[in-house]
């Protein structure tokens, strides 16, 4: 798999607001919370306005998209469709432009010299992928299809905001990552964090998808490719597959829980038992997929 790494400013910026704003996550850094407060509630205030219930999927679309348009106006304007709001009233596009502008403004004097210190902060991470990145992948095709594994990726990196922190973009076949310069935990490496998010990208395939859709992949995916990652990892002695390393990574790398799943009663012991069910029946992906949905009340 080859990879691209380029840094960004702006999903930097928005990927941060989303953080304290609709997951209520605390930031590491308390002066970049202090300065874009404010801007942030305003966005997520216009966002839940329009968006309602589906407000984290605008999210999610905001800060992946970021990294793709540098003009604010192309952005905002691209979200909206994508979203599939009406373009055409320039007002909600002005609008949503001009928050994503004033969240900016708030977020770069905090870190003037971002885009020059990203690929620096990146390196340790480029390196250890080189030397593990491969292995990872290639008993993660052997654990579930090698039709996951995209040939190709980008690796949006981003200043870190809550130390360690990422999401998978399938439809941009991109994840973005904060760019950590050690791994926050030994137990859990940043390489590995990395081929968790990448493995999920094939993921929206009409194969995978088509009885479920794209939404509910997009929900289901990190946590379907949790266990396969872990023992990928425990093969090369990274990590360890078990339940109190599944539950260490939900709550480390920030993975969304589904509503009134308990991480320790509830979603860890099902994700267990499903991938073990996998390993010894070994179904097509998407009907694995199908089970897991049906296992977490998810729809």
């Amino acid at each position: 798999m080859r990879l691209n790494w380029n840094p960004s400013a702006s999903a930097s910026a928005l990927h941060a607001a989303e953080a304290i704003h609709l997951h209520h996550w605390k930031l590491i850094d308390s002066r970049l919370a202090d300065a874009i407060a404010p801007y942030a509630a305003n966005l997520g205030a216009w966002i839940e306005n329009v968006a309602q219930f589906q407000s984290p999927r605008f999210w999610y679309l905001l800060v992946g998209n970021a990294a793709n348009l540098e003009s604010n106006h192309d952005l905002a304007i691209a979200v909206l469709r994508k979203f599939g709001l009406n373009t055409s009233d320039e007002r909600m596009s002005v609008q949503l432009s001009g928050l994503i502008s004033d969240l900016e403004a708030a977020f770069n004097p905090i870190y003037p010299k971002l885009l020059e210190q990203l690929p620096l902060r990146a390196r340790p991470l480029q390196e250890h992928w080189l030397g593990y990145g491969p292995g990872l992948l290639a008993h993660l095709g052997r654990l579930t299809h090698k039709s996951l594994l995209v040939d190709e990726a980008r690796v949006v990196l981003l200043q870190p905001a809550m130390g360690g922190s990422g999401v998978a973009h399938m439809e941009l076949n991109l994840v973005r990552t904060e760019a950590v310069l050690v791994n926050p935990m030994v137990e859990l490496p940043e390489v590995v964090r990395l081929a968790w998010m990448l493995s999920q990208l094939n993921l929206e395939l009409p194969t995978n998808s088509e009885h479920i859709g794209v939404h509910l992949i997009a929900r289901l995916g990190p946590l379907a490719m949790l266990p396969a990652t872990l023992a990928a990892a425990e093969v090369l002695e990274l990590s360890r597959c078990n339940e109190s390393m599944m539950e260490l990574a939900i709550e480390q790398w920030h993975i969304p829980v589904p509503k009134d799943q308990d991480i320790h009663s509830l979603l860890v012991p099902a994700l267990m038992d499903w991938w073990e069910t996998y390993l010894q029946t070994r179904p097509a992906m998407g009907t694995a997929m199908q089970a897991l949905a049906k296992m977490l009340a998810l729809q």
